[in-house]
């Protein structure tokens, strides 16, 4: 059996990670100390040194604090809160008053003091700014707005290019038989597929194969995968059958025996053989699809990664495509990755669900739809009452039924006199997991 591992795509310390770095941190910041307060003479670089204990302060704090509000609850988040404001904004003028004897007066120290906190002030700022992304043109007052568009056009303090982060956290297990990503569009599906392909590097984690390390043997286990992307290009005035034959030998496949016997196994595979003949542009969408799988079949992969291959497929073409990848997954793995749920539903056994590069769930799809348990009603209302239906509850579908319209939605609460609670299916708990809401327990 092959499985793929990907486990943690993001830089998360742990606390292991946070006491080796204390290791060395603390013997540094007792030496920068040292240096700075006893050792040290000259004025300019006691400046210097005085910055980089605040620095180093800061790197040891920092992990800790963020580490502690991960386990802390609201009262103790808060106090954690306050004593990191502490630590950023007291240490800079306790550092000044402990060195300025060693400068002429407090002149010097209280003008660095002013440039230092001036620093701080804009970096802020621009943290906040950047953290909730404000837009400008909607802020209110005119004086922030000025504010904030002055500080943004300081370099390296103020202005800055926002990394964006496709994958953040992600760990999947995956073993032999069809296992669906869910997610919407731009959540970071396609990104996780081409890591696992070995189109795209990852940042940070690992992706093991059978527990081999992919970055370490890429080249030995890139024989093993097999990858559609969602829209592929092919030559359409060539047969299937020759344009399959000209694409396994440039797969290395030169010996025409054994090319034509495999050429024969991949179009009957995907029940194409009888159609081998005819040129590719007269195909449809889903046909042209399975020609795609019969080209990642040609060096026998053992793991299918198959990006949106239902897209744009009328309703008959994509449940022969679901049919096929189901076959296909008896003896390999299928990654399928969809924002269509049906066929999630109706085709696999294992999911998981991404949304904004994070994995909301993972699991079956029969323990997923349990998440939306108590949480889905239905009710009748009028017209007129539709367009005042309140904000805390999730339409999912609406439909006429004579002068009024029958609401299926998702609430914590009842949310109409005459609702009732129905069963969930996968689609309710796909949007419970993307609105993050929670059953509540009920007495």
């Amino acid at each position: 059996d092959s499985t793929v591992s990907a486990t943690g795509l993001s830089n998360n310390s742990s606390w292991g990670g946070i006491l080796k770095d204390l290791i060395w941190q603390l013997p540094l910041l007792a030496f920068l100390i040292w240096f700075c307060f006893d050792y040290l003479v000259s004025g300019f670089w006691i400046m210097i040194m005085v910055v980089a204990v605040y620095l180093q302060i800061l790197a040891i704090w920092r992990p800790i604090a963020t580490k502690l509000m991960t386990y802390s609850g609201k009262w103790r988040k808060r106090v954690l809160s306050i004593l990191d404001n502490l630590v950023f904004w007291v240490s800079p003028a306790i550092l000044l008053i402990m060195v300025s004897p060693k400068w002429d007066g407090w002149g010097f120290a209280f003008t660095l003091g002013v440039l230092w906190y001036l620093f701080l002030f804009i970096r802020q700022s621009s943290d906040y700014f950047y953290r909730n992304d404000l837009k400008i043109e909607r802020i209110k007052w005119r004086l922030r707005r000025f504010y904030y568009r002055t500080i943004l056009q300081i370099p390296f303090v103020g202005k800055r290019q926002t990394p964006f982060k496709a994958l953040s956290g992600i760990s999947l297990d995956i073993g032999t038989g069809m296992y669906g990503l869910l997610g919407p569009n731009g959540a970071g599906k396609s990104t996780l597929m081409r890591i696992i392909s070995g189109i795209f590097e990852q940042s940070y984690g690992k992706i093991w194969i059978n527990g081999i390390d992919t970055q370490e043997k890429r080249e030995e286990l890139q024989g093993l995968i097999g990858y559609l992307p969602q829209a592929f290009g092919s030559y359409e005035n060539m047969s299937a059958w020759n344009y399959l034959d000209y694409q396994a030998i440039l797969k290395g496949i030169t010996n025409l025996q054994v090319r034509e016997e495999r050429l024969k196994y991949v179009l009957g595979a995907v029940n194409m053989l009888d159609r081998r003949n005819e040129k590719i542009g007269s195909f449809s969408g889903g046909m042209k699809q399975r020609i795609g799988i019969a080209e990642i079949l040609l060096h026998l992969p053992r793991i299918l990664v198959v990006d949106e291959p239902t897209a744009g497929l009328d309703p008959r073409e994509r449940i022969r495509f679901r049919n096929l990848l189901v076959e296909l997954s008896r003896e390999r793995i299928v990654l399928f990755s969809t924002h269509i749920i049906e066929d999630i539903a109706s085709s696999c056994n294992q999911l998981a669900v991404i949304d904004k590069g994070e994995v909301k769930y993972q699991g079956s799809p029969l323990e997923m739809v349990d998440l939306a348990e108590g949480l889905i009603w239905e009710y009748l209302i009028s017209t007129e009452e539709f367009s005042h239906v309140s904000d805390e509850q999730v339409i999912v579908n609406h439909v006429k039924e004579g002068e009024k319209i029958r609401v299926r939605c998702i609430s914590q609460k009842k949310p109409y006199e005459s609702a009732l609670r129905v069963e969930p299916v996968l689609e309710d708990a796909y949007l419970c997991l993307l609105k993050n809401i929670k059953a509540e327990v009920y007495d």
